[in-house]
C-alpha cells in the first residue's frame, strides 16, 4: 500500500510517563511518525492534560529515529509566534530531521483560558495564523536580528541564535479550502480530520495544490496526512451509539461537508484497520496520524482492560500496510 503510519499519544488520556512509554513502544512496533496533541485544557473525557512539549522533548530523547510532530499547536494565542519558533529551533537543533511542527486556527477550550475578549472568528484565527508562520518561518530562515511590526504580532531586534541546520517541516491543520492553500503557501505539508472522499479530492486537494504552486512548489512533494481516531474492541462489548463522537472543538463552515463518515471509529480486528487505512488512501492521503480514543466511550462498557492492546494490534496490522 505504501502509506506512512503516526501514533498520537494522547496527553489528554495518558500521563506523561504513559505518553512516553507509548512512544517508546510504537517506535519499536515500528511506526513511521510519532504525534503529541498540544491542549491547556483536555477534551470532554480526558483525564490528564500535561504539556505536550515536554512529552516531545523527553520521548526524542528516550528514542533513536521515529520523528515526532505536533498535532497541532496553535501559535495565535496562547503561544506568541516567537516562542513556537524558539521551541522547535531548539528541539530541531538537538534531535536532527526528527521534530515537526504541526499548526492549526485553536479550539476555545485550549485558548480562552488565557485569551481576554471573544472568541475570533474563522476568518480571523486564519489571518492570524497565517501572519504567525510568517513570523516563524523569518526567525527560523534569519542569521541577524529582525523586526516585524504586523497586524497582530510584533518582534524588535529578535533573532534565534539556536537553529537546527535543517528546516524543522511545517504540518498546517485544514479543513476547508481556505486553510488548505494557506498550507500549500507556508507551510510544507498538509493535515487534515476530513474524510468525505468526494470533498477532499474536490474541494481541499485542489486549493492545497493551487496554493503550492502560487508559492512556487511543488505540491507532489507535499504530504497530506489524514487524522483520525479510533476504539479498538476485540471482545465487542462496545455499542456505536456509546462512542463520544467529537473532533474536539472544532467549528467552520466546512465541516458540514468535510465528513461522510464519524471521526472515531470502532474496530475490532486487524482487518478493520486495515480496511480503514485503505479508504483514507483511496482519498489521497499518504501519512495518517492516528488516535486510540478510548477515553470516547462514555458509557456502556468500556473496550480491553488491557491499556496496551490499542498499540500491539497494530504488530498486525503494519506489515499489511507497507
Amino acid at each position: 500500500m505504501g502509506i506512512k503510519i503516526g501514533y498520537c499519544a494522547i496527553t489528554d488520556a495518558w500521563s506523561p510517563a504513559g505518553c512516553l512509554r507509548q512512544a517508546i513502544e510504537a517506535e519499536r512496533i515500528g511506526f513511521d511518525s510519532l504525534w503529541v496533541e498540544d491542549h491547556l485544557i483536555a477534551m470532554p473525557g480526558g483525564t490528564e492534560c500535561n504539556f505536550a512539549w515536554t512529552v516531545m522533548s523527553s520521548a526524542l530523547q528516550a528514542t533513536k529515529r521515529v520523528p515526532f510532530i505536533t498535532g497541532v499547536t496553535a501559535p495565535i494565542m496562547r503561544y506568541h509566534p516567537a516562542i513556537v519558533a524558539q521551541a522547535f529551533a531548539t528541539m530541531g537543533a538537538m534531535y536532527p530531521e526528527r521534530v515537526g511542527l504541526g499548526v492549526g486556527t485553536a479550539e476555545p477550550p485550549n485558548e480562552m483560558a488565557v485569551y481576554g475578549g471573544e472568541w475570533p472568528s474563522n476568518a480571523k484565527r486564519l489571518e492570524m495564523l497565517e501572519e504567525a508562520l510568517t513570523v516563524i518561518h523569518q526567525l527560523w530562515a534569519s542569521d541577524s536580528p529582525i523586526s516585524f511590526a504586523g497586524q497582530y504580532y510584533t518582534l524588535r531586534n529578535a533573532v534565534l541564535l539556536t537553529r537546527p541546520k535543517e528546516k524543522v517541516p511545517v504540518y498546517v491543520s485544514a479543513i476547508g479550502p481556505r486553510a488548505a492553500d494557506l498550507a500549500g503557501r507556508l507551510g510544507d505539508h498538509l493535515i487534515s480530520i476530513a474524510n468525505n472522499s468526494r470533498y477532499v479530492t474536490g474541494e481541499l486537494w485542489p486549493a492545497f495544490e493551487a496554493g503550492a504552486r502560487a508559492a512556487g512548489r511543488d505540491p507532489r512533494t507535499m504530504e497530506r496526512v489524514g487524522h483520525f481516531g479510533y476504539v479498538y474492541d476485540p471482545e465487542q462489548v462496545v455499542q456505536p451509539e456509546n462512542i463520544q463522537q467529537e473532533a474536539g472543538t472544532i467549528q467552520g463552515g466546512a465541516l458540514s461537508k468535510a465528513f461522510s463518515s464519524e471521526f472515531i471509529s470502532l474496530f475490532h480486528s486487524a482487518e478493520d484497520f486495515i480496511r480503514k487505512i485503505e479508504e483514507m488512501k483511496r482519498m489521497g492521503y499518504d501519512h495518517l496520524a492516528i488516535l486510540d480514543e478510548k477515553m470516547a466511550v462514555v458509557k456502556g462498557t468500556r473496550p480491553s482492560v488491557d491499556d496496551a492492546a490499542g498499540l500491539r494490534v497494530w504488530e498486525d496490522v503494519l506489515p499489511h500496510v507497507r
